[in-house]
């Protein structure tokens, strides 16, 4: 996966729906969350309950006495200032606070389900939108957070942190176009290196490196001394077969960052592909020592070692790789090769039916499981892999002009198991 700024960014608390609640009000707590939230947005009140509503200074009050209480941890008092103005439907303001009053209170059923009743009345809120999808994204239901944001739209008042979530669900939901806009606004309202990166992402994501090139290239001068820059770049540049400027490039993000794992980990996979096998080995390895969980650099270096005809290497990398994640399709396709090139065929359709399991757009593991099928005389199974290699093939063939977006691992991008 590219050098994603939503690693950084993470998934904050309610404090959006806290800076929304007071971005009107006159208090302290109003003062620090105008910081996060635009002052420009109104109120907005429920049209059918207007007639029930307390006056617009009744309900700024309620909201800066519940702030008070939230503020000294204080959630049973502020959850009994907010709760006769909930039902009302009066303002938006109030539901956001109330969830974050409940989820501070440890009640994150009842924070979520404030905020669905909240995004019924005002679907085009977009704080109140980026709230529910963060309670969803947090439970991992990816294709409800993205729902939420159905109506969302970024202009140039929408918060930073807002977009930054959008942008991240829009990733996971594989909307990459709507990813693209948001990350476009995001940069052209706080133009920063962060959101420089997250446009860029959005367009590695869909394979337009030469737009990312383009994109950094033109910035190179402003940020030559930041590694997640040189990174992202060297990435594109890696994309475009441009090798000599990606190994430049992670070797000047290694100088400023020795620690980076990214940066060592593509610069391995760089030096593979122009054949500087043993050099790759060590960046290899380097990369494992500074972040031992992920299985793409143990799959890599598989790879790299079979190159050197080290199989007793590469199987060991590959079994490293599914002890760090025993559902990477990847390794269980690579380790499907080698037991067909032993003729142990029964444990290669083991490997295989994992490796379509956990990739069922993998041609290759189907193509492989024809072969162990029909090398076992299991007919039948062999002719059933073939219609289903087919259907995959073709399915796979529209998108190929995004292929950059799905590619198997022999890419140093493509971990595509959902890491927010």
């Amino acid at each position: 996966m590219p050098n994603l700024p939503m690693r950084s960014i993470g998934i904050p608390p309610l404090i959006t729906a806290l800076a929304t609640a007071f971005c009107l009000l006159g208090s302290s707590t109003a003062t620090r969350a105008a910081g996060q939230q635009s002052a420009k947005v109104p109120p907005q009140a429920h049209h059918e309950a207007d007639s029930r509503c307390p006056s617009q200074d009744a309900v700024n009050a309620a909201l800066v006495n519940a702030s008070a209480s939230m503020e000294q941890a204080r959630y049973s008092d502020a959850f009994q200032t907010l709760s006769p103005l909930s039902p009302l439907d009066c303002d938006a303001r109030v539901s956001l606070l109330l969830a974050a009053t409940l989820e501070a209170n440890g009640d994150l059923p009842g924070a979520e389900q404030a905020l669905e009743h909240a995004h019924s009345i005002w679907p085009t809120n977009t704080s109140i939108a980026t709230s529910l999808a963060r309670e969803y994204f947090g439970a991992r239901d990816v294709g409800k957070a993205a729902q939420a944001l159905a109506h969302f739209h970024a202009t140039a008042t929408t918060p930073l942190q807002e977009m930054e979530l959008a942008v991240i669900v829009y990733f996971s939901a594989h909307q990459l176009v709507s990813a693209q806009a948001v990350a476009e606004m995001a940069y052209k309202t706080y133009p920063s290196i962060h959101t420089l990166l997250l446009l860029a992402n959005a367009l590695q994501l869909q394979g337009r490196y030469p737009d990312v090139n383009r994109l950094l290239g033109d910035q190179r001068a402003t940020y030559a001394d930041s590694p997640e820059f040189l990174i992202t770049l060297a990435e594109s540049e890696s994309d475009a077969s441009i090798f000599a400027a990606a190994r430049k490039d992670l070797e000047r993000a290694i100088a400023l960052n020795p620690k980076s794992y990214q940066a060592h980990y593509l610069l391995g996979y760089v030096l593979a592909r122009i054949h500087d096998v043993d050099k790759a080995i060590n960046e290899y390895h380097t990369a494992i020592e500074l972040n031992p969980s992920q299985p793409r650099t143990y799959y890599q270096l598989a790879l790299a070692l079979g190159e050197k005809q080290d199989q007793a290497g590469e199987e060991h990398a590959l079994e490293q790789a599914l002890a760090a994640d025993d559902h990477y399709a990847p390794a269980h396709y690579e380790i499907g090769k080698i037991l067909i090139d032993e003729n142990r065929l029964n444990d290669a359709v083991s490997h295989l039916t994992a490796a379509i399991q956990y990739n069922p757009s993998s041609e290759e593991a189907y193509y492989l499981l024809v072969r162990a099928y029909a090398g076992l005389g299991e007919k039948d199974k062999s002719n059933a892999m073939v219609k289903r290699l087919m259907a995959v093939r073709k399915a796979n063939r529209p998108n190929a002009e995004n292929s950059a977006e799905n590619k198997d691992s022999d890419h140093p991008a493509a971990d595509h198991a959902t890491n927010p």
